[in-house]
């Protein structure tokens, strides 16, 4: 009796164990494994800058010809940064409007996407990996785009010029500090 309970709760603990079993390892049991690609590399550095209050975006590109790969890359990378742009205003918008009625948020934060995707003329290639596939004579690319935060701030500025209100918030001392503190990590990493 006393094998047949040991061997009950064996029983249940293994249908726990693996009913708790991550994703990965439920991969790896199928025969997949865990690599690290050119895009989770970049990834990792965008997840750094996003931690940091830059904004960057990620894109990918593939052609027969490099300078046609590279473009694209760049141009998608541009265009997932003009989305981090968008999603950080939102943030701001949300952290620092408490008190201002829904049109004013809602002028504000058009203001602001109007001025910041002026701004994104001035985005950057932070890091460029490239790949070649010999048998398709092919090149796959991908880009990290990034922004310098203080572009982000003077766009977030001159759409608070037009609401009063969102003026006298933006320029509280909170969110200049973290505007701040985005823009000297944004030169730290480009001073390396």
């Amino acid at each position: 009796m006393k094998k047949i309970l040991v061997l009950a709760v064996a029983s249940v603990a293994i249908v726990a164990f693996t009913g708790c079993a991550s994703s990965a390892q439920k991969a790896a049991q199928a025969g997949f494994e865990t690599v690290t690609t050119a895009a989770s590399e970049l990834e990792e550095v965008k997840r750094d800058m996003e931690l940091n209050d830059i904004p960057c975006g990620i894109g990918i590109g593939t052609s027969s010809d490099e300078m046609v790969a590279r473009s694209q890359s760049s141009d998608e990378g541009r265009v997932a940064l003009a989305t981090a742009v968008k999603t950080q205003v939102t943030r701001y918008k949300e952290q620092y409007a408490k008190n201002v009625g829904d049109e004013a948020q809602k002028i504000w934060e058009e203001k602001a996407n109007e001025y910041t995707d002026q701004e994104l003329v001035g985005a950057t290639v932070y890091k460029t990996i490239t790949q070649f596939n010999e048998a398709e004579s092919k090149y796959k690319v991908y880009t990290l785009v990034t922004l310098n935060p203080e572009l982000v701030s003077k766009a977030l500025m001159a759409a608070a010029k037009e609401q009063e209100e969102f003026m006298l918030r933006a320029q509280s001392a909170d969110m200049q500090e973290r505007l701040e503190k985005a823009a000297a990590a944004y030169k730290e990493k480009f001073s390396k």
